[in-house]
């Protein structure tokens, strides 16, 4: 390992410790990108099925361009629900966030797992109760 990717690692490691967050989607200031920056594998695969693509940089992903406003906003959205839902924390920026599709797409994961009584019914509820009818604990039904 690189003296250049030891210090990048630190520096990584360090954000992770002070803001808590695995993601990050926002917009480039200079070039109006939209740009994902992620510190795991997981959290790169769910970026990649979304529609974002690698750059040079190896933490740091972004949307093709070309794309509409609208795309923009559905692609981003989209990855900060697939992540929130894998339990991964996504810090997006409002201005990236569409509600039409935040609430399909939670809608479409509801429809996926209708076999586990003990999920939310809301985005924004992140904890999940056993039922009468389940004999496993709650923890299990968790991903």
């Amino acid at each position: 390992m690189s003296r250049i990717s030891r210090f990048l690692s630190r520096c990584m490691s360090s954000l992770y410790e002070v803001y808590g967050r695995e993601a990050e989607i926002y917009r480039a200031p200079t070039s109006g990108a939209v740009i994902a920056d992620c510190r795991n594998n997981c959290d790169r695969r769910i970026f990649l099925a979304c529609g974002f693509e690698r750059t040079p940089t190896a933490f740091r992903l972004r949307l093709p361009e070309g794309l509409s406003e609208a795309e923009q906003k559905a692609r981003a959205t989209q990855a900060m629900v697939h992540l929130f839902h894998a339990g991964h924390y996504t810090d997006t920026a409002s201005h990236l966030v569409c509600d039409s599709t935040l609430a399909a797409t939670w809608a479409e994961l509801r429809e996926r797992r209708p076999d586990h009584p003990g999920w939310p019914t809301s985005p924004t509820t992140d904890t999940h109760t056993a039922t009468a009818t389940s004999t496993q604990p709650a923890a299990s039904h968790r991903p």
